[in-house]
């Protein structure tokens, strides 16, 4: 068949080059006659049903440049006098076939009216009344664009009545060809047979072209206004595509509609274009359609802001940002009154739950509810026969209101280029909602489609706006229950629409504090899937730290956390071995219990720890309420306890800070303090007893200890102490994090001024033993050695010897003695290891010691002490060196100090070397004479170890 076909346009073709030479050939000669009878039979060509309407365009495109010269001899005829354009408008219509004689009636008609005083209007009426004796779709459908095209240059655009006709004639001839056109494209649907109906709609798609020029023509003719485009062109468009009840034109027609005529245009004319919409055929995609609107009207909207000074922009862009804050402020009292009211109903009927410092309610939504309905949320005002709800649902519709400024004269200012006497978001809303319900049959990945797509309009064109997001919201909420039931709920479409419905406000609002204004933000993502829940919370986290928002009311961190509630506990509705790129892959245990992946957990939970640090207000007790407010969150986690508590213990120690430094402002400072420290204490001990952390929890116990001896609180920080040995007893066994761990109590405990006698000998007594019970004699020699600091407190440095609270007046412990015992029993333990180079490591560990109390004038360290210790390590140089000098490294002392890695030979030899130096260095100024202090230095020999070491003295 396709065979045949291009046979028979090889055929047709042909001929009209024939035709054509010979039309030529007649016309340079003047004899006009023969010219038409070879137009004709060229034109006869056209006459043809065998060919397809691709190969049909083809033979079109080659008569069509073939008629252009015979229009231009006609032309240069009339102005030449040889032939009057009207004797051969008559002349042409006795041709034998209607397609030529309709051609050539075009051809003529068309020439005729560019000549000046010509009838145009009468032209034009009878060439469209001509044009109706060809019914055949495809002949028709080219013949009446072959008259849109001939005439596109002619048609009148004036405004006075007369023979010439005007703008309105042109308009009623434009609209008539239009939809004469688009009924012949409707009925190609029906030529053929039933078989062939996919290859027809292949065909009538490429034909579509000729049908939408029509509207093309409309939106390029000069002088059409507003009025004109709301009462004559539009109208009869729409009633011509909801008329016609075809899903290919409806769709075309529409789309065309909104790419050809003016963004002024579309927003003076929303509501009968989106009424039209409703009326559409049922398989028509309204979705892409209203879309297609909703996106060029933002576009527009982003380019006149672009276009507006960046003086105006600023201001607008202030402006809205006053309303907006000002809206959340009056959400926020709402909120807050509202969860205050239902704090105390809960606590008249189950007051014991509260005395709980872990206990967290289960039920959140509560205030939410409420205020959707307050009396001071801000909604668009609602027309007297407007229902209170829209099926079942708190959402408002309300009629578009009226258009127009109050003073004709005053220009209408904009924002964000749309005029504000143009209710945009209004009319889309109320058509929007009359389109879904008129059409039961749109499925929920439509709905939730043009529910983004409203979303986005109303937070670019009217970020200010807080009602028409939480509108559309609220009306997805409804449409979610809905179809709760619905298998199309479910699908990838609908979850991802609505998973960009929650996003967009999160990425369009500068902070996330916005969304807690949004009543039902929250109650559309709890009905939320896993995986959506779970996006929206890695996206409100985020969004808090990327912005730094400080948090800086209880009700607010409560909002946010619930919001994040997926990233916070365990949920119930998350799969076994779920995918992991919007989380982390969850598990099974072995008895069942959820189990996850630790370093996705680890780093989900991450983001939640540093968004602690940013809970912050100036006043304490508010700021304790912050805290609390996330325990009472995070306490419902598991295992996630983890990775949350460690930053409220540290953020609870910077707010006991705080509480110090204002103990004279504040009446009752101690008891809140005291409260505080003890919070910190349940915080770390449910830590430490639910999860394995004993290490974090130590470190967190001293750094309690250190805060608590700051702030004079004995008893607590004595508590925090014991605790820290009981974690250090109890779970700490591996060798080199025992030896850490005593490192630290030690160097606390040497910091804290605190303590009484009594307490602090009890403590230090411990440390000290703990050191020399460690399984390694390095680590024992090490741990000794640092404990002797026990017995010499110094002098704080820093802002805590300012305090005048501080206990800096107290008498310091310095027990040279026991320190002396220390460093002589740490030497003993060096020398009882069998290694030569850990022996000599210790030695030279033991001398920075001994050099630290002997420059701090210790009476019990001499130099008699010093010059033994120099000479054994000068004696045990050769011990670590082979015959030729060469160091000998031994791997097994490696690990044998507090530091992993650093005791080589080479390392060792250069720690000597340095402590020599540093030793001459106080003799140099001795010498000098500016030793004051110093004069016992004198006395140290080291004479012969700088020789064996090979420095000059």
């Amino acid at each position: 068949m396709d065979v045949m076909d291009g046979k028979l346009l090889s055929e047709a073709l042909a001929t009209v080059k024939i035709q054509l030479v010979q039309m030529k050939r007649s016309l340079d000669a003047d004899q006009l006659m023969d010219a038409l009878k070879s137009a004709s039979s060229m034109l006869a060509e056209l006459r043809t049903s065998s060919l397809s309407p691709k190969q049909y365009y083809e033979l079109y495109m080659a008569v069509f440049d073939a008629l252009r010269h015979l229009s231009a001899y006609l032309y240069d005829a009339h102005i030449s006098g040889k032939h009057h354009l009207a004797d051969l408008y008559e002349l042409v219509q006795y041709a034998g076939n209607i397609v030529p004689r309709l051609y050539l009636m075009i051809t003529v008609g068309t020439v005729y009216m560019s000549i000046p005083d010509a009838p145009v209007k009468e032209i034009m009426k009878d060439m469209m009344e001509m044009t109706r004796g060809v019914q055949h779709p495809t002949r028709g459908l080219f013949l009446r664009h072959y008259l849109s095209g001939m005439t596109r240059d002619h048609l009148p655009i004036g405004l006075a009545p007369g023979p010439s006709g005007n703008l309105h004639d042109s308009l009623g001839f434009v609209l008539t060809n239009f939809i004469e056109m688009n009924k012949l494209w409707v009925r190609l649907q029906h030529q053929g047979l039933s078989r062939d109906r996919e290859k027809r709609e292949m065909e009538r798609k490429e034909l579509r072209i000729l049908v939408g020029t029509n509207l093309v023509r409309l939106s390029q003719l000069d002088g059409v206004d507003l009025d004109m485009y709301q009462g004559m062109i539009l109208p009869a468009v729409l009633e011509q595509v909801v008329n016609c009840k075809d899903t290919i034109a409806q769709e075309y027609l529409m789309e065309v509609v909104i790419q050809v005529f003016t963004d002024d245009f579309h927003l003076r004319t929303l509501g009968p274009f989106l009424s039209a919409t409703a009326q559409l055929h049922p398989k028509v995609n309204i979705k892409q359609i209203v879309i297609a609107l909703i996106d060029r009207l933002a576009a527009y909207a982003a380019r006149e802001a672009e276009n507006e000074s960046p003086e105006e922009t600023r201001r607008q862009e202030e402006l809205a940002a006053r309303r907006l804050a000002a809206k959340i402020k009056a959400q926020k009292e709402v909120r807050w009154q509202t969860m205050q009211r239902e704090e105390a109903r809960a606590k008249s009927q189950q007051n014991s739950k509260f005395s709980n410092p872990d206990w967290a309610p289960t039920e959140e939504q509560s205030a939410f509810k409420d205020v959707n309905g307050h009396s001071s949320f801000p909604t668009p005002p609602k027309p007297e026969d407007e229902p209170q709800d829209l099926s079942s649902s708190s959402v408002t519709s309300p009629q578009p209101p009226e258009a127009g400024p109050s003073n004709p004269n005053q220009p209408v200012r904009k924002f964000r280029g749309i005029p504000e006497n143009v209710p945009l978001f209004e009319v889309f809303w109320h058509q929007v909602v009359e389109l879904i319900r008129a059409r039961p049959d749109l499925s929920i990945q439509d709905v939730t489609a043009l529910l983004v797509s409203l979303t986005n309009l109303a937070l670019s064109c009217y970020p200010d706006r807080l009602e028409y997001v939480d509108q559309v919201l609220g009306f997805a909420k409804m449409k979610v229950q809905e179809h709760a039931d619905s298998p199309d709920l479910h699908h990838p479409a609908s979850i991802q629409n609505l998973l960009a419905l929650l996003l967009a406000p999160i990425n369009s609002y500068l902070t996330v504090l916005t969304l807690l204004a949004l009543p039902n933000f929250q109650e559309l993502l709890l009905v939320q899937p896993f995986l959506s829940r779970r996006a929206i919370g890695h996206s409100v986290v985020a969004s808090i730290l990327k912005n730094e928002t400080h948090i800086a009311d209880p009700v607010d961190c409560k909002g946010v956390l619930d919001m994040c509630h997926v990233l916070v506990r365990d949920q119930r509705d998350a799969g076994v071995g779920m995918p992991t790129q919007m989380g982390h892959r969850q598990l099974m245990g072995s008895r069942g219990q959820q189990t996850y992946d630790p370093e996705e957990m680890a780093e989900e939970q991450g983001w939640l720890a540093r968004m602690v640090h940013l809970l912050h207000n100036d006043d304490l007790d508010v700021h304790a309420k912050l805290l609390q407010e996330a325990r009472k969150a995070f306490s419902e986690g598991g295992d996630r306890i983890r990775w949350t508590y460690p930053p409220l213990a540290i953020c609870a120690l910077k707010l006991a800070q705080r509480y110090h430094y204002r103990q004279h402002y504040k009446a009752d400072w101690d008891t809140k303090i005291t409260a505080l420290f003890k919070w910190i204490h349940q915080v770390l001990s449910v830590l430490y007893n639910r999860v394995e952390s004993s290490e974090i929890c130590l470190r967190l116990y001293l750094q309690a200890l250190q805060a608590a001896d700051a702030a004079g609180l004995e008893e607590l920080a004595y508590e925090f102490a014991v605790q820290a040995f009981t974690i250090y007893e109890e779970s700490i066994s591996e060798s080199r994090a025992q030896l850490q761990a005593i490192v630290l109590i030690i160097g606390t405990l040497q910091a804290s001024r605190v303590f009484g006698p009594d307490n602090y000998d009890t403590l230090i007594t411990k440390a000290a033993l703990h050191g020399a019970k460690l399984l390694k004699k390095s680590h024992q020699a090490t741990a000794v050695a640092l404990a002797s600091h026990l017995w010499w407190q110094t002098e704080k440095v820093g802002p805590e010897t300012e305090d005048p609270a501080g206990p800096e007046n107290k008498e310091l412990l310095r027990d040279g003695k026991r320190v002396l015992e220390c460093l002589q029993k740490s030497l003993r333990i060096a020398t009882s290891s069998i290694d030569e180079l850990t022996s000599v490591q210790l030695y030279c560990d033991a001398l920075d010691q001994y050099i630290y109390y002997f420059e701090r004038h210790n009476e019990a360290v001499s130099t008699k002490h010093l010059n033994s210790l120099v000479e054994l390590i000068t004696s045990n140089l050769d011990a670590i060196q082979g015959a030729d000098g060469v160091l000998i490294p031994n791997p097994s002392t490696i690990n044998s100090g507090l530091f992993e890695g650093v005791h080589t030979p080479e390392s060792v030899l250069k720690h000597f070397r340095n402590q020599l130096k540093y030793v001459h260095a106080r003799k140099e100024i001795i010498l000098n004479g500016d030793g004051e202090g110093l004069a016992k230095f004198e006395e140290i020999d080291i004479s012969a170890a700088m020789l064996k070491v090979g420095l000059q003295l």
